[in-house]
């Protein structure tokens, strides 16, 4: 056999938002009103950060140089004791969506690249609908130009119009493309990246790092193919790696393929311990996963959501 064993896959053309498919992002938009009922206002969202907004956080002592202004003068009266008071910052909202666009993606049982432009749809929308600004970066060798939105779900078609043009191809520099975001001006919101982590491990932590540069809560979701972490077998096969080129004769029996299968489980660990160091949410997504209900999954985890 030339190509890949049985269970690597080529993705083949499909209807990328279809019926199905807007029916589900209306229901997800209806969950997005809970998000924006529990903002401080339209388009906020309450931070872990201390700064000077209205909503009293904590007290700390007062030290040499701090702004008088936010002195508790009560407590003072009664306890003579200076104390500061701090408040909740309150940052406008936003969402980059950073979208593996290399040629790994465009391989699966189910293509990763449509699941992956699925749930950065979804996301946009329950983000946009949250009255979020939202930007979409494609990314391979580097980063890609994107798609930059209003706090308007309206321009949800805008965005599934983006998504169904873009095309999966090239080598994986995740790093690079970490490095041209940072580069950026502002605090970025919350920064998800959506990935398989083929050919990106390794600079993953690096990537991260520069990421975290523009102070933003950092989401990672890894999608991951069932023939990716577990394909079948198939004989005698001459493996092609889609983004190197990189050429390989094998007999992919059962002794092989158990390595490959405790390799990937090292890889996967890898990922998230990378996502980890950097806290960065790290979030599986199974391409066998219905993406609404990752979605939803990955709001809840990342605090956006109410359980």
């Amino acid at each position: 056999m030339d190509g890949r064993p049985s269970g690597w896959l080529i993705c083949v053309a499909v209807a990328l938002f279809d019926d199905d498919f807007l029916r589900r992002l209306q229901r997800l938009g209806l969950l997005a009103k809970r998000i924006q009922a529990a903002a401080p206002t339209p388009g906020q969202r309450r931070g872990p950060r201390m700064g000077d907004g209205l909503e009293f956080a904590d007290h700390r002592a007062y030290a040499p140089g701090d702004d008088l202004r936010f002195l508790d003068w009560h407590y003072y009266a009664r306890m003579e004791r200076l104390l500061l008071r701090l408040f909740h910052e309150h940052a406008e909202g936003a969402v980059t969506i950073l979208l593996d666009a290399s040629a790994s993606m465009a391989l699966g049982e189910v293509c990763k690249f449509d699941y992956a432009r699925r749930m950065a749809a979804a996301l946009a929308y329950v983000a946009m609908a949250s009255l979020d600004r939202v930007s979409i970066r494609p990314f391979a060798g580097g980063l890609g130009e994107g798609l930059h939105t209003g706090r308007n779900r309206a321009q949800v078609l805008e965005v599934l119009d983006f998504l169904e043009h873009l095309t999966a191809g090239g080598p994986t520099d995740v790093r690079s493309a970490a490095e041209q975001f940072a580069r950026g001006r502002g605090r970025a919101g919350t920064v998800v990246l959506v990935s398989d982590m083929i050919d990106a491990a390794a600079d993953l932590p690096e990537a991260l790092a520069l990421l975290r540069r523009r102070e933003g809560d950092l989401i990672a979701l890894h999608v991951v193919d069932a023939a990716d972490a577990a394909p079948a077998a198939g004989g005698a096969a001459r493996l092609a790696a889609v983004e190197s080129g990189r050429r390989l004769s094998v007999h992919a029996g059962e002794e092989l393929l158990a390595a490959y299968r405790r390799a990937w489980a090292d890889f996967a660990r890898d990922v998230e311990r990378a996502c980890l160091s950097r806290a960065a949410l790290y979030v599986p997504a199974p391409t066998s996963a219905p993406f609404d209900r990752l979605v939803l999954e990955t709001l809840r985890r990342a605090g956006l959501l109410a359980t």
